[in-house]
Order: C-alpha cells, then structure tokens, then sequence
C-alpha cells in the first residue's frame, strides 16, 4: 500500500476542515447556527456538523496539525487489513465526544474540531494501554513526547474553549480503544 493511500482519510478529513472553513467565510459565517449548543434539540445536527465548523484560521490551523499528526499516528497503527480504521474511529468520536458535550457542556456554542484531536490522543495513549505490544507503546511514547502539553486542557477551563469537548474526547478515545483491543484478535507482527 503507498504512503498516500494510507494515509487518504487523514487527508481527506483535514481537508475537508478547510473547504468548510472557506465556504463559512463566504458566506459570513452563516454556518455556525449548526453548531453545537447543549441540550437543545434544535442543534443535535450539530454533533456532526460541530467538528467541521471553526472559528478563524488559527483555530483551524490549531486543530489541523494534531489531526494530520495524530490521524496518520491512527492510520500506521493499523491493525491487519482495516484501510477505514481512521475513518471509524474518528467517526465514533465525533458521536461520542459530540453526543457526551450535548448533554453535559456548559450552554454555548461549541465549534471545533478538538474533540476528535483529543480524542485521537486519548484513543493512541489507550491502544498502548491496552495492547501493550511493542508498536502500540512506542506510538504512545512519541505521542507523549510531542503533545504531553494538550494534558493540560482536559481540565482548565479558559474563556472561548471548549474544554468538555476536550475531555470527552479524550474519555471517547479511551473507550473506543479499550471497545477496539478487547473485541478483536491479538495483532501479528512476523
């Protein structure tokens, strides 16, 4: 498999970041009413629509280099023949960090693709956690090494971030890591 065709998805998604990014800019930011608010039904398309919706460029950007990182990370941990893993798992943590944030975040919107950033780091620290296999622990290590600084904001509140989103990925990742080592067979390196 060549290096660009593993890593599509992790491509296709960031990119897919910055189209929506410029057509909100288009169009005013007409986009942000599907955003996230919690607890209101109105807004539960938002759980969908939340990740792809950001705020100026710099947010964008913020969220753009962890997920390239962070998703290829995903991407070369892959087990067996699973060219969609990226593709689910990121799609199980926009449902469960989106869906957690619904009902438990504070009243406000709530845009941004961090959720699924942090909801890759806790699934890559959980895969080593949990599989303590060889690959698994070197990708956790690394991953520390680069973004043991994104620890920080799974707790402190600041003005304008959403850090529920932060923490309930970061929980989300962890779970679908656990859900994903215990229901599938042990890998095979040689």
């Amino acid at each position: 498999m060549s290096f660009l065709n593993r890593f599509r998805d992790v491509f296709l998604f960031v990119g897919s970041l910055w189209v929506v990014f410029a057509l909100n800019w288009a169009l005013s930011g007409a986009l942000y009413q599907y955003g996230l608010v919690p607890r209101h039904v109105e807004t539960l398309p938002g759980i969908l629509v939340t990740p792809f919706l950001h705020a100026d460029y710099l947010h964008l950007l913020s969220n753009s280099i962890p997920l390239l990182i962070l998703g290829c990370l995903v991407s070369l941990e892959r087990r067996g023949d699973r060219r969609d893993q990226f593709r689910s798992i990121c799609l199980a943590l926009i449902l469960f960090s989106g869906g957690l944030v619904w009902c438990f975040g504070r009243t406000a919107l709530h845009i941004g693709a961090s959720g699924v950033v942090y909801g890759l780091l806790g699934y890559l620290l959980g895969s080593a956690w949990w599989r303590r296999d060889f690959r698994s622990i070197i990708i956790a290590i690394f991953v520390l090494a680069l973004y043991s600084g994104l620890i920080s904001g799974l707790f402190i509140p600041m003005r304008g971030v959403s850090f529920e989103a932060h923490l309930f990925g970061f929980l989300s990742g962890g779970l679908i890591a656990y859900i994903s080592c215990r229901t599938k067979k042990p890998p095979r390196y040689f």
